[in-house]
């Protein structure tokens, strides 16, 4: 997706800096090799504290790749190891992670099964909380030259819907919107667009438009530097949303 959408002068711009991380250009189109990378340290280390480390720093990074690893390392020989799988679960603040963690619900050793009824219980709070506005999300523009890439623009899309349901909003892919009826009645379209800035920078924008009637409304930015654009993304998506939901006045919880 190359064309940048018509936007009205920006309304709020952000900035946040993380620290500096080296990485090749070749990584933009691949996936993250630290997800590979915690994933197989998960799976296969032989130290139950190695493997348990893995689940707890996966869960922070937020990434839709930890999921499936996560969930596979419930079922782990350890309690150790489950119990912080169960308890990162949670941070991925994705709702799919129910299904597996319902699976295991009646887990054997009591620590383990602690961290997962906690975790059910957490993630049903939120799954459970009526939706208080809709923000469809249309496809992540990449119009820099060169562009930040197919990968990193479908991995921004991904934590955008997701942040958006976590923060109490009914949120999906534009694509799923004329599937979805009933309460509640504001609704909205969110057209992202990821941007190279300068000095390495990473500018996330979000142009706001009513739905179905799209009209625009404005505008928010939010500009990160000193890290990998993976890493940028990860920590613009939160303050977007925040930004977004005060700007347009949407009821979300932080």
């Amino acid at each position: 997706m190359c064309a940048h959408p018509f936007a009205p002068p920006v309304r709020t711009l952000r900035s946040v800096a993380l620290g500096a991380v080296l990485v090749g250009k070749a990584a933009l189109a691949q996936p993250d090799p630290r997800i590979a990378y915690l994933s197989r340290q998960l799976a296969t280390a032989t130290d139950p504290r190695v493997r348990a480390q893995a689940a707890l720093t996966l869960g922070t990074t937020e990434a839709p790749g930890a999921l499936e690893p996560l969930c596979g390392a419930l079922q782990d020989p350890v309690p150790l190891v489950r119990a912080a799988v169960a308890r990162s679960l949670p941070e991925l603040h994705d709702l799919a992670a129910l299904d597996c963690l319902v699976a295991h619900a009646a887990d054997s050793a009591p620590d383990s099964q602690g961290e997962i009824r906690r975790a059910l219980a957490l993630l049903r709070r939120v799954k459970e909380r009526a939706p208080t506005v809709d923000v469809w999300v249309d496809p992540v523009r990449d119009p820099s030259t060169p562009p930040l890439g197919e990968v990193l623009c479908g991995e921004a899309r991904a934590h955008l819907v997701k942040r958006l349901a976590w923060a109490g909003a009914r949120s999906e892919a534009v694509e799923s919107a004329s599937r979805r009826a009933g309460p509640p009645a504001r609704a909205y379209l969110l057209q992202p667009t990821l941007l190279r800035g300068d000095g390495g920078a990473v500018v996330l924008a979000g142009v706001c438009l009513t739905w179905p009637g799209k009209q625009i409304l404005g505008e928010v930015r939010v500009t990160g530097r000193g890290g990998t654009p993976r890493d940028l993304v990860r920590a613009l998506v939160p303050r977007l949303v925040q930004d977004a939901a005060s700007t347009f006045e949407w009821d979300l919880t932080p």
